[in-house]
């Protein structure tokens, strides 16, 4: 089954040859928006030969939906059956390359959800104190829908990245995808800056407050997520 993997990108070249490369494994094209990057994302992402489409945007406004709706438009004009949603910044476990025809293959299922794991500061731990863990285990972030008619995203200017009108029945992937947006120190406190711009009655302190930090390892993820996960674990 054909694949086409789209997202939403901007100023993301810390990231942008991990996940391109990952994408490039196997998904069939690849296709990008780009909100006005003033770094190398764009040059990066041009390098990439599954990278079939990439428009760039230079907007005075932030609209999270609608630019998620134009990159579903460009996955379209791909003519997919199936369709994966990811940001630049995150990347999903190496298995996925294996297992995604299998995924597909199910015949009622028209959806398919994947937790995340928040890497805090590093590449080997994520974070699971307070709301980090509440998101970690009770979050399901829909990627992988089957392409149909219906589908869109909600017009949140914010947060807005769960896709909308999928057809068949959902179901939950034991696949990982590794978020590395808070890997970097530098990039926690521009995303924080950045979303009390873009929404200013938001509550954004937990980005920034430490003091109840509590980091697990990534080799203890799933005893983590299964309730098994020892102190011996945590950092």
């Amino acid at each position: 089954m054909k694949l086409t993997a789209g997202m939403r990108v901007k100023n993301g070249e810390l990231w942008a040859e991990e996940c391109l490369a990952s994408l490039s494994e196997f998904v069939d094209q690849i296709v990008i928006l780009d909100d006005g990057s003033t770094d190398h994302t764009p040059d990066i992402c041009r390098g990439f030969p599954k990278v079939t489409h990439l428009i760039r945007w230079e907007k005075s406004f932030f609209q999270e939906g609608l630019d998620r709706n134009v990159v579903l438009a460009l996955a379209k004009d791909t003519e997919p059956d199936w369709i994966l949603f990811l940001d630049i910044d995150e990347v999903f476990e190496e298995a996925l390359a294996g297992q995604i025809q299998a995924l597909m293959q199910i015949q009622d299922c028209g959806i398919w959800g994947f937790r995340m794991l928040h890497f805090w500061k590093s590449r080997t731990h994520f974070r699971v104190d307070g709301r980090w863990g509440e998101e970690t285990l009770g979050h399901v972030h829909p990627r992988l829908v089957r392409n149909v008619p219906s589908l869109f995203f909600p017009p949140q200017p914010i947060h807005g990245a769960h896709v909308l009108g999928a057809q068949g029945r959902p179901l939950l992937s034991d696949l990982l995808i590794k978020h590395y947006g808070y890997a970097h120190a530098e990039e926690v406190v521009r995303k924080c800056r950045r979303y009390r711009e873009v929404d200013p009655g938001g509550d954004y302190e937990h980005l920034l407050d430490e003091s109840g930090l509590q980091l697990v390892s990534y080799e203890a993820a799933r005893r983590f997520l299964n309730g098994g996960w020892q102190h011996a674990d945590c950092d």
